[in-house]
């Protein structure tokens, strides 16, 4: 049965990826473990459930269950309605011309420091730049509901303009972080003469004043969101990388890039820094409550991997797998989701993509010494490595290889995001605590970043450090002026550092 409107309210606009993205599809791909979505076309594509799920999440933080289900929709038992929310399936511009990137993951063993067992998978995903066309139709059933809806997607715009949401996979890894530009909200008007005539010479209606949006901010007044952004300004102190998932010809071992608005760029996945990061965390928190090292519960393979890094703390941080509890369970939080999210962290020398190629095709030494020169990379050099026979003391035999290094690059600031609301409040401040104290440790050159960090690269410098807050309250608010000077962090807040303390009396290890 039709239900009568109103009036339609659109938002549209373009989401461009500020890093690269991943949204699953369905199907088995030989080229990766985890493909794209792909339409009945075979257009690369994201779904509007991926979109309409990511919306509402934030739309719920904003303004809460209560105000969301009106126009979302519910269903609890036998009360609820549809939605009055329609998300379109994002369309990629210019699909057929967006190259497809492949990036290898890799879990590391806790007690031996190499790549864990099982833990080894690809996704494939789309560079940054990716353009996503964005159409959100909310449905007026009364006019009543106009400020409501008016509301909703005047914040949902602020936000998406302002790069707070995430979309598709490993949001908190790097991935799916999505920014609006040329955001318009226009009104079709059902109602009356005049709007339906309006509508018939616009197709999407008239755009909305600003005193209507004014009216509508002042009827719903949206939540707060505490959340902190740490950004640490760095730079390598020799050749610093991450390894590609495939060999060159020249050089055997080659950096991983990925493409930067058309060009392509160094780039340091936010998993990479995150992994560094969580295994840092998890030395420390064991260091303080006593314990020698992991605890294994006595699986193998995938499953002592996950229960090593199944840490107090580092969880609530960091986030940990989703767990199924019986209904009676008592336990009222479950991690899941961390709230720490790293954003990709990409090198400010950009390259075309054809002088990209024509170093990873250079054939010997001296044409990839020629095409690192054409690419403005004469810093860059290749580095012979040979390991030594045990027993004649001379080179071992098939053990030559060669990595192209790159040295004195300039890179972007490391972009560290968490999200209040996913902490405990009772664990808020010793988890920044926790985080501030990995970030020392960065600074003070014992965290290397990325690869081949036990044989001299990796090492980076950390120049000064920058923590902005949002809707923090007076417990809180004392972070902002946190600043890193030779290596140590000053001005910190008083109840920061009796918070961990205290954190760490209650959870020291109970001697057997």
């Amino acid at each position: 049965m039709a239900r009568n409107i109103f009036s339609r309210l659109h938002l549209c606009g373009a989401l461009v990826t500020q890093s690269p993205l991943h949204v699953g599809g369905h199907g088995e791909d030989v080229d990766t473990d985890l493909p794209l979505a792909r339409d009945g076309a075979g257009q690369l594509y994201v779904p509007g459930t991926s979109l309409a799920g990511a919306l509402r999440e934030l739309a719920e933080r904003l303004f809460g269950e209560s105000v969301i289900d009106e126009l979302w929709g519910y269903q609890r038992d036998d009360r609820g309605h549809a939605s009055f929310v329609v998300v379109d399936d994002a369309v990629i511009e210019d699909s057929d011309t967006v190259v497809v990137e492949v990036r290898d993951h890799v879990g590391i063993d806790r007690e031996y420091g190499s790549a864990a067992e099982h833990i080894k998978y690809d996704r494939a995903i789309l560079p940054r730049g990716t353009k996503l066309k964005l159409h959100i139709t909310v449905e007026i059933a009364q006019q009543e509901m106009r400020h409501q809806a008016l509301a909703m997607l005047d914040a949902l715009k602020l936000a998406l303009e302002a790069g707070e949401v995430r979309l598709g996979a490993a949001k908190t890894r790097g991935l799916g972080h999505v920014r609006l530009i040329d955001a318009m909200l226009t009104e079709q008007i059902f109602g009356t003469r005049q709007g339906i005539l309006a509508t018939l010479r616009q197709a999407n209606g008239a755009v909305v004043s600003q005193a209507d949006i004014d009216a509508a901010r002042q009827a719903y007044l949206v939540q707060k969101r505490p959340r902190l952004t740490i950004t640490i300004q760095w730079k390598p102190v020799g050749p610093l990388m991450v390894k590609a998932g495939f060999d060159g010809i020249a050089a055997d071992t080659m950096p991983l890039v990925s493409g930067c608005d058309g060009q392509v760029s160094l780039v340091l996945p936010g998993s990479s820094i995150k992994g560094a990061f969580r295994s840092q965390a998890e030395r420390i928190v064991r260091t303080v409550r006593g314990e020698t090292g992991p605890k294994w519960l006595g699986g193998l393979g995938r499953q002592k991997f996950l229960d090593a890094v199944g840490v107090e703390l580092v969880n609530d941080l960091f986030g940990q797998r989703g767990e199924r509890v019986a209904a009676d369970d008592k336990r009222s939080w479950l991690p899941g989701l961390g709230a720490l999210g790293v954003i990709d962290c990409f090198g400010q020398h950009r390259l075309t993509v054809m002088q990209w190629q024509a170093i990873q095709a250079a054939s010997d030494d001296g044409q990839l010494r020629q095409a690192l020169s054409a690419a403005g990379l004469q810093p860059w050099s290749q580095a012979y490595h040979v390991a030594i026979d045990r027993w004649l003391g001379s080179a071992a035999e098939s053990m030559l290889y060669s990595v192209l290094e790159p040295h004195r690059t300039e890179w972007e600031p490391l972009t560290l995001e968490v999200n209040l609301q996913r902490l405990p409040e009772n664990l808020r401040l010793p988890a920044i605590a926790l985080l501030l104290l990995v970030i020392r440790d960065l600074a003070n050159g014992r965290l290397p970043l990325g690869f081949a960090t036990h044989r001299g690269m990796g090492t980076v410098q950390v120049t000064s450090l920058e923590v902005q807050g949002h809707d923090l309250d007076e417990a809180l608010a004392g972070l902002c002026d946190i600043r890193l000077q030779d290596g140590r962090l000053t001005d910190l807040p008083s109840n920061l550092n009796s918070a961990w303390q205290q954190w760490v009396t209650q959870n020291q290890e109970v001697p057997a």
